[in-house]
């Protein structure tokens, strides 16, 4: 029986430039590092030989983004579009999408396109939200709720 959400984790280039950008950008805190080899990372990952290092990010929310960098064997960029079946995102909840759009971009943030507003039916604001792409090619959605 499931528990709770544990992490989402992200497979990054450079672990150094990535835990960076989710700082600046995100203001997310480095929980903990880890460097995984030998017998469990193997069974664990399916590759003979495997070495990462990981790192954990978090608001202090107790969800967490893990940040993977395979060190042994490299992979290549998969350049997956939103519509790709396999592709994933994860959601930020945040207080003022327009301010935080526009200092992200300057921090290194690929936004599809500005906020996009969702109204009810009488013309109510319910949200603004944004996709964006993090320097790997991750997908990120930004949303604030109303």
């Amino acid at each position: 029986m499931l528990k709770s959400f544990f992490h989402t984790g992200f497979i990054v280039k450079d672990i150094e430039k990535s835990i960076d950008f989710y700082s600046s950008v995100f203001g997310l805190s480095l929980a903990g590092r880890a460097e995984r080899t030998g017998e469990f990372a193997e069974t664990l990952l399916g590759y003979t030989g495997v070495h990462v290092q990981n790192a954990f990010l978090d608001l202090g929310d107790g969800h967490q983004l893990e940040l993977i960098q395979y060190m042994t064997p490299t992979g290549s960029k998969a350049n997956f579009e939103k519509n790709d079946v396999g592709a994933s995102h994860i959601a930020f909840l945040v207080n003022d999408i327009d301010s935080f759009y526009a200092n992200a971009k300057e921090k290194g943030l690929k936004p599809v396109n500005s906020p996009a507003s969702l109204h009810d039916e009488n013309g109510t604001l319910l949200r603004k939200a944004l996709y964006a792409q993090d320097p790997d090619g991750n997908w990120i959605e930004l949303v604030e709720l109303f």
